[in-house]
């Protein structure tokens, strides 16, 4: 029986707010920023302010960045720039996160009731929304990432509908944003295959509409041509380290195992069995808009057995896809199947009582392992913004300073921008500007290297240096016995020393 219009607006409305609210709430409940990269995205937005889209990026002198420096997240910086004059720019940085998710929020919620013609199952999908842990902290955390997540949304909505000014529009912003620009003309090309295969018409003008936008969002990047060799660098390399484990990459290009993915992704999960449960059907006419969602949500998914980082690009699509699958098939249900819902209305009052059931279970689930990945976020990123205010105050200006982890560098560049790092963002900028040097840091950051002290201070230029306790246990050690080194402050998770 279908539900009263008024009710159905009345519902999603309140989901709606309801669910930016839980945004805003998530993301204040903790004082710091969520993972690393915020703190150097936000003060990034304050260099673009300050200097300009031509600067110096002077902060990673062993990489790339010293010579060949492309801002990959140009778009993202220039809309956190207004978020820079407030007078605590992380506060800002936190702000901009939670407003960036509530658009990627109504973006999704949009489509949904684009996509899914079955009422009833809006509402719904909304809420499922949040009901992923792993999701929800990528989603607090101030990262072009999410952005990127709401164009693909908008890009494969007007892709299915041949809208060609419009893809052209947001593959350039696009690629003014991510470098992984390009990859939209191979969703254009798997779109217009299945539109072919669906409607024997292949809409070409959709793949030059793309192709014309990333070029030009190339073109117009204002570190043309330097973009390209972060595209290469980035786009393409990282990817292939990631899938053959040759570089030391960040812990989300690693993939998930199954327990992990089925506690943390639970409905990308269970929509694997729905449409393997309802492909078997007689269900014949899932709809072109479907299939699209499917196909581009399954790119993202195949790669996820590489790469976690993938499901966080997936899971809104693929909680589009299921949505507009089940909507499908429901819709041309009474030609492939008698509804019993209508003889026995025990079945219906079982299965929606059965999956509010489920919905409380992985919701009560989710909220038991956020509350730990809070717990955890508090916990680092408090000790690392005590360390980088420590060496904001402490350390003369200009030093260069060792850091064994290259991820460390996100958070002191944001937190103490005075002094200058090794590498940051992604190992392959060093890896890429000089091996040999990139496997001298990794054997000093391990403990690895006999002389250390010599290491750090000859070939790196380095008189302070950092050292995390989780992973790097050998260097710690190699300090403590060498006269040479100066502890000058610790914790549970790190120290800070000198070179005397």
């Amino acid at each position: 029986m279908p539900i009263p219009k008024t009710i159905y607006k009345i519902s999603l409305i309140a989901v709606l707010f309801a669910g930016i609210a839980t945004i805003f709430l998530l993301q204040f409940s903790i004082p710091t920023l969520f993972g690393a990269d915020g703190y150097l995205h936000i003060r990034m937005a304050e260099f673009l302010k300050d200097y300009g889209p031509h600067y110096h990026f002077h902060w990673a002198r062993f990489s790339t960045f010293t010579q060949n420096f492309a801002d990959k997240d140009f778009i993202y910086h220039v809309l956190l720039v207004p978020f820079t004059f407030l007078p605590n720019i992380f506060w800002g940085a936190k702000l901009a996160a939670a407003i960036f998710a509530a658009v990627l929020y109504f973006v999704f919620c949009w489509a949904l009731t684009r996509y899914c013609r079955a009422r009833p199952l809006v509402p719904v999908f909304a809420l499922v929304f949040f009901l992923s842990a792993p999701f929800l902290q990528a989603l607090a955390q101030p990262r072009n990432m999410v952005l990127v997540i709401a164009l693909t949304i908008l890009f494969i909505h007007y892709l299915i509908q041949k809208r060609y000014l419009a893809l052209c529009l947001v593959s350039i912003i696009y690629s003014l944003s991510h470098v992984s620009g390009p990859y939209l003309l191979l969703f254009a090309v798997l779109g217009e295959t299945l539109r072919f295969a669906h409607e024997r018409f292949f809409a070409w003008k959709s793949a030059v509409a793309v192709a014309l936008g990333v070029a030009i969002g190339f073109l117009l990047h204002p570190n043309f041509p330097h973009n390209l060799l972060v595209f290469y660098l980035n786009g393409i390399l990282v990817p292939v380290f990631a899938l053959k484990w040759g570089l030391e990459l960040g812990a989300e290009f690693f993939p998930m195992n199954t327990r992990d993915f089925v506690l943390g992704y639970p409905f990308v999960f269970i929509a694997v069995l729905l449409w393997i449960g309802l492909g078997v059907s007689r269900q014949k006419k899932i709809s072109l808009a479907t299939q699209i969602w499917m196909a581009i949500a399954g790119f993202f998914f195949v790669f996820s057995f590489f790469s976690q980082r993938y499901l966080i690009h997936a899971y809104p699509l693929v909680l589009i896809a299921l949505a507009g699958y089940c909507s499908d098939w429901w819709q041309s249900r009474p030609e492939a199947m008698p509804s019993p819902f209508k003889a026995h209305k025990i079945i219906y009052l079982s299965l929606v009582a059965g999956s509010a059931a489920l919905l409380l279970f992985i919701g009560m689930h989710t909220w038991q392992d956020f509350k730990l990945r809070l717990d955890t976020e508090l916990i680092y990123n408090s000790h690392y913004e005590a360390v980088g205010k420590w060496m904001d105050s402490s350390v003369p200006p200009r030093e260069v300073i060792f850091h064994t982890n290259w991820s460390d560098a996100q958070y002191f560049i944001g937190l103490n921008p005075k002094d200058d790092y090794l590498v940051t963002l992604d190992p392959i900028f060093m890896y890429y500007w000089d091996s040999k040097k990139y496997e001298l840091y990794r054997q000093v950051s391990f403990g690895n290297n006999p002389d250390p002290y010599k290491a750090i201070k000859e070939v790196f230029g380095c008189q302070y240096g950092y050292c995390g306790k989780n992973y790097f246990s050998g260097l710690i050690k190699q300090i403590r016995s060498d006269s040479r080194f100066e502890v000058l402050g610790e914790d549970a998770l790190g120290l800070v020393f000198k070179l005397r």
